[in-house]
């Protein structure tokens, strides 16, 4: 069967999965051809292989098949590089440790030759050798004790390096190997061609694990945000993406062709309890403990219910809508390498660039905490739509940290908190709190006044938020009734939560006060209050 020398042309890559392109070029004569897509990552799913192609034969597609084959050697080019890599270290490793060996057998036998010490007092004796002969043969065994000890150690801190080099490809290797890799999946297209000629065959398939999460980088200015939308993309498919046309999808295909369906959802009384004999003189307890088990049950349950010079040009990507889905076609060409099957390095790419105008103001919560936040509220104006995934904040070049992004549609508004400003002082304080010594209606009645000083230390004016709140009754004999505000809360909710906008100019400063009455019959014993 003759092999189609394929290279991987495009990819599409699913939040839990990917779609890939290979691209073929053959020329047939008239007949029946089978012809093969070697070399395919054992992670595709077989039945999702679809071939199709077009060119100056008049061909037919017959059928598409899907085999596994075995190799001697393993496939994967990366692969294949690392056991090259082992294979060189290790060689090299011996050559070193033959090199240490005939050292050492030297300084063994010129520890032989010093070792002599009475063949040198003879010749002494019998006057054959002068003592500058002697000394000269000295200072040769010590001169060449010291070079051969000096290439000993060398030989040993290469070997040292070597061992760790070895050991971290064998690791890299043991990672990147998958559970069968000798192993590769081939594809045979069946064609029937009728007229001679070059046919361009196209192979698709989807792959497992792959995925893509929205990142975000947002860095505030002084009139804009300049926004960076992300993507990173993790694939672990034994097949590395080199040079590939990439897509982003938000389509999920396990899900897109499943429509719910609803069983009957059935109420009724609770059936009475069946009472054996031998239960008769069961305690009491036994079925408080049932209830207080099904009470915990209930709590768990809920518990588990659900309750961001010239400057360095980046891509924008081309968006279209399929269907719900939302794709992203990121212009040029991109590379993903696989990473291990227990998950590897991630790959960023750019999704495109635009800048966001702020409204920017502080809110306060002074009850829990005088501290304000900066807020920066803006519309999205940008054809993409922002999927849920984290935002790293920046203001100029200061780091202000993460926060995590809902689902932003283009024309929708994104709030973004950008951390505590100092240059705010924001004090609360207690003013008076009064007892009613004359009990109306055996009523008691407790007022209690509030002060809070907003003052803006910054060199521009500011927009502040201020909240606070009043108790809410849970009873319908305590009555709560806000006395006295100035100024005026602009909003006033239904769980007597307060809010005032200020618009302080620099050093400016101002005070809200507010009192409210709690009352409630003489005899009842209320908690919560301040």
């Amino acid at each position: 069967m003759p092999e189609i020398a394929s290279t991987l042309d495009a990819v599409t890559v699913f939040p839990d999965r990917a779609r890939v392109l290979r691209r073929g070029r053959v020329k047939l004569e008239p007949g029946e051809h089978h012809l093969d897509f070697s070399g395919l990552p054992m992670t595709l799913l077989a039945d999702s292989v679809r071939a199709s192609g077009r060119g100056s034969a008049r061909a037919r597609l017959l059928g598409v098949g899907v085999r596994v084959q075995n190799y001697l050697e393993t496939p994967a080019e990366t692969v294949r590089e690392l056991e090259a890599k082992i294979q060189a270290a290790t060689d090299a490793d011996a050559d070193l440790a033959a090199r240490a060996e005939v050292l050492d057998k030297a300084q063994k036998a010129l520890d032989g030759l010093a070792a002599q010490s009475d063949m040198f007092a003879r010749g002494l004796a019998l006057r054959d050798r002068s003592t500058s002969d002697q000394g000269a043969v000295f200072d040769f065994i010590t001169e060449r004790s010291f070079t051969l000890q000096a290439e000993i150690l060398t030989i040993a801190r290469e070997r040292r390096g070597l061992a760790q080099e070895i050991d971290r490809l064998k690791r890299e290797l043991a990672q990147r190997k998958g559970a069968r890799p000798r192993q590769r999946y081939t594809a045979t297209v069946e064609v029937e061609v009728t007229a001679a000629g070059e046919l361009d065959l196209e192979l698709t398939y989807i792959v497992q694990p792959a995925s893509w999460q929205a990142l975000y980088d947002l860095r505030l200015a002084e009139t804009d945000i300049a926004a960076t939308y992300l993507a990173e993309i993790t694939q672990s498919t034994g097949e590395d993406w080199t040079d590939v046309s990439l897509t982003l999808s938000t389509a999920r295909p396990a899900l897109a062709l499943v429509i719910p369906e609803l069983d009957p959802w059935y109420v009724g009384p609770r059936p009475a309890p069946v009472i054996r004999p031998q239960m008769m003189a069961a305690p009491m307890a036994a079925s408080r403990a049932m209830a207080g088990g099904a009470g915990m049950a209930d709590e768990a349950f809920a518990a588990e219910a659900p309750a961001e010079e010239a400057f360095l040009e980046l891509p924008s990507a081309a968006v279209s809508e399929a269907g719900a889905a939302l794709t992203y076609q990121i212009p040029g060409r991109a590379s993903i390498p696989s990473g291990p099957p227990n998950g590897g390095e991630s790959r960023k790419v750019t999704v495109a660039s635009f800048n966001l105008l702020p409204q920017l103001d502080v809110i306060t919560a002074p009850r829990h905490e005088p501290v304000g936040y900066r807020r920066a509220r803006a519309r999205n104006d940008s054809p993409y739509t922002l999927l849920p995934g984290t935002a790293q904040l920046f203001e100029g070049d200061d780091y202000l940290g993460a926060t995590r992004l809902d689902l932003v549609a283009p024309g929708q508004e994104i709030a973004l908190a950008l951390g505590a400003d100092e240059r705010i002082r924001i004090e609360r304080k207690l003013a008076a709190r009064d007892v009613d010594k004359t009990l109306l209606a055996d009523r008691r009645r407790i007022r209690s006044k509030f002060r809070i000083e907003v003052e803006n230390l910054r060199d521009v004016p500011q927009v502040v938020v201020v909240r606070d709140q009043l108790p809410v009754s849970r009873h319908e004999q305590i009555k709560i009734k806000l006395e006295a505000a100035e100024p005026r809360p602009a909003k006033h909710s239904e769980l007597n939560q307060l809010e005032w906008k200020l618009t302080l100019e620099k050093g400016a400063r101002q005070v809200i006060q507010f009192e409210y009455s709690v009352e409630f019959p003489r005899t009842m014993d209320v908690v919560g209050l301040e």
